[in-house]
């Protein structure tokens, strides 16, 4: 059981990294955890990654117009 429930935690991270890193997912890092610090480093992937797909909704929005135009 404690084997089942470690892989079920292992898997249900790594599909939530997976959705945060494609987008389908944002992810907003708390201050601390369980009264520890988050890592400076941390809290800086998390806004690279939100201002990344900022970045690819914007230019997927302007190649949308472009192409509804030249309809």
């Amino acid at each position: 059981m404690r084997f089942l429930l470690g892989w079920a935690f292992k898997l249900g991270f790594l599909g939530a990294a997976y959705l945060a890193l494609t987008g389908n997912l944002q992810l907003k890092l708390p201050d601390s955890v369980l009264g520890y610090e988050m890592p400076p480093q941390a809290k800086q992937w998390a806004e690279r990654v939100a201002q990344i797909n900022d970045l690819e909704n914007s230019g997927g929005n302007g190649l949308r117009q472009i192409s509804d135009r030249l309809k």
